[in-house]
């Protein structure tokens, strides 16, 4: 192996950074690309085509071995026990595009059993006997004048017949025998052996099986990382010429993360960093069975898995550790990586039971209401928190989920549902769930409060119900009384609608008191936002986001809030509750 290669091989994490093309030309301008493909170990091989692309990977496919085809197939024609022969012979097409007389002797020499179900499930053969006559039924054809062979889909039957011709000019003889033999062959015996074969080559490169897997899943406590033994480095690896079969292409998700990053570099170690590796490798392709390899789609799925990884470690090292580099350090040493992740999403998991177990008991659920009611962003973290594993809300991505990656992704989220479930307890109270939930008109909680707070600035019966327009009107002239034009601050009055509602958490536990304050606080700072530039001549129903308005123009008397004075001190204004 030349230095070049050498070099290329240990930057491996570098590479897979690159943009397909740009991976490309920085293996074909290698001083001998084919044995760097053939010593990468299956899985960064694996990684490197995605990269690249299925149709631009060609060469990177012809300088493969067999073992990576293999691994190839194996991760890419599967659907959980059942073989995907639609999509296994669309990648033995490629495949051939890209060494068509190596891929012929390789599925005779290897691959006959693939071969022949894949013909059993997507094709039709019929045999002609020399002495017999007949005719050619319609869409048959022929490479031999013997087999006549008709594609179940005719969508596929390009696809067949080329594929069929690789198979004939590779080896006649072969291909004779393989389809005369074709009858003894059943398909479910024949697909239970390969699926059993498959499963022990990927349980060799850490794919366990689809309930095995599911274990990683199974939340541990932090007090599981004082009581494991110090892992050792598996089996040969512990050995230097088997260093190669170390997986590293997964590992550069760990880059992403500076404190998981900068603990990794206090292991100088070899032989812990080796292992380290292999773990993460293991982690990842433990996530991708539990996921039932759903995610091998394009790069970008195996992306999101080695992030959701190295995310889940980071959450418990920052846990446990906080800054602490040293400590961190001992907590990798001292303990598998499969252990720290489950601790890690241990943390995730409670705080799913902890919604789960409010949304249940919790007032908005006993009215009907959906999450949806609470409005962003407590709508959003709740819907997150309840899927089937829990995922964080990312506010600088609206409408985005990823998994959670750091304990403080834990605080925000477990902040907000102890607002929101403030909010809730404060609600219900309002509306006397004791007696029956309340029947309100409200797609959110929001414009229950704004709609109740304008009627008590103006004096009117307290209420949930919509304003008029003549109503909103004269509320928003109360709250920028003072203000000479856009954009309005109304800043004087949000410690007034704070207190207001505060009045109705009397006796609740002081962070369930001060969780409510801070979601009144983000509430009143979403309102401003929305209502600062718009004229009082433009309110309308229609874009009442905050404030419920009643279509048409009534002209209620309101000569009662005109009489309300903003500036009032908290202590003499009308109570709500």
């Amino acid at each position: 192996m030349t230095h070049s290669l050498q070099s290329a091989t240990a930057d491996i994490g570098g590479l897979i950074r690159l943009p397909g093309g740009d991976l490309l030309r920085a293996i074909l301008n290698m001083d001998r690309p084919e044995g760097f493909v053939r010593s990468l170990p299956p899985d960064d091989f694996f990684r490197i085509v995605k990269r690249i692309g299925k149709e631009d990977a060609l060469p990177v496919l012809a300088a493969a071995s067999g073992e990576q085809w293999q691994y190839l197939l194996d991760l890419e024609t599967w659907r959980r026990d059942s073989l995907d022969a639609s999509k296994t012979l669309v990648w033995l097409e490629c495949l051939a595009r890209a060494n068509a007389a190596r891929l012929a002797e390789w599925l005779f020499s290897e691959q006959g059993d693939l071969v022949s179900l894949i013909l059993l499930r997507r094709a039709h053969v019929l045999f002609r006997d020399e002495e017999g006559q007949w005719d050619v039924p319609s869409g048959y054809v022929s490479l031999d004048g013997a087999f006549y062979i008709k594609a179940a889909d005719p969508v596929e039957a390009q696809l067949l017949e080329n594929f069929l011709r690789v198979l004939a000019r590779g080896n006649d003889e072969a291909y004779w025998a393989l389809l005369f033999n074709l009858s003894s062959y059943l398909p479910a015996e024949t697909e239970e052996e390969l699926y059993r074969l498959r499963s022990a080559r990927l349980a060799e490169y850490g794919f366990p099986p689809f309930e095995e897997a599911l274990a990683v899943y199974a939340p541990l406590e932090p007090s599981a990382l004082k009581v494991e033994a110090k892992p050792l480095l598996p089996g040969a690896l512990a050995l230097d010429e088997e260093k190669d079969l170390i997986p590293v292409a997964s590992f550069f998700n760990i880059e992403d993360f500076g404190f998981l990053k900068e603990t990794l570099g206090r292991l100088t170690d070899p032989p812990e960093t080796d292992r380290i590796r292999l773990e993460f490798a293991t982690l990842c392709n433990t996530l991708i069975a539990a996921g039932s390899y759903a995610c091998l789609d394009d790069d970008e799925g195996l992306g999101h898995i080695g992030r959701q990884a190295a995310g889940y470690l980071h959450l418990a090292l920052t846990a446990l550790c906080g800054q602490d580099t040293d400590h961190a350090a001992k907590v990798l040493s001292h303990h598998s990586l499969m252990t720290i992740f489950r601790v890690g999403y241990g943390y995730a998991a409670k705080l799913q039971w902890r919604a789960k177990r409010w949304v249940a008991e919790s007032w908005f659920s006993k009215a009907g209401r959906r999450l949806d009611f609470w409005g962003s962003p407590w709508s959003d973290v709740l819907e997150g928190l309840l899927l089937t594993r829990p995922l964080c809300f990312d506010p600088d991505a609206p409408g985005t989920y990823r998994p959670f990656e750091s304990y403080d992704d834990v605080r925000k989220t477990e902040e907000r549902l102890v607002q929101a479930q403030a909010l809730d307890r404060m609600l219900a109270r309002l509306t006397h769930i004791a007696s029956g939930p309340a029947a309100i008109e409200s797609a959110t909680f929001a414009p229950l409060l704004f709609a109740r707070w304008a009627r008590h600035l103006l004096c009117l019966e307290p209420s949930f119900t919509p304003l008029s327009r003549a109503q909103a009107a004269a509320f928003f002239r109360l709250l920028r009384q003072g203000e000479t034009g856009p954009p309005y601050r109304m800043e004087r009055h949000q410690s007034a609608f704070i207190w207001e509602f505060c009045k109705g958490a009397a006796g609740f536990e002081a962070a369930a008191a001060d969780a409510l304050s801070r979601a009144l606080s983000d509430l009143w700072t979403m309102f401003a936002r929305e209502y600062e530039n718009v004229a009082t001549k433009d309110l309308s129903c229609r874009y009442a986001k905050y404030l419920p308005i009643r279509p048409g123009r009534s002209e209620e008397d309101i000569h009662a809030g005109a009489h309300t004075r903003p500036d009032q001190p908290p202590e003499k204004t009308k109570q709500v509750v």
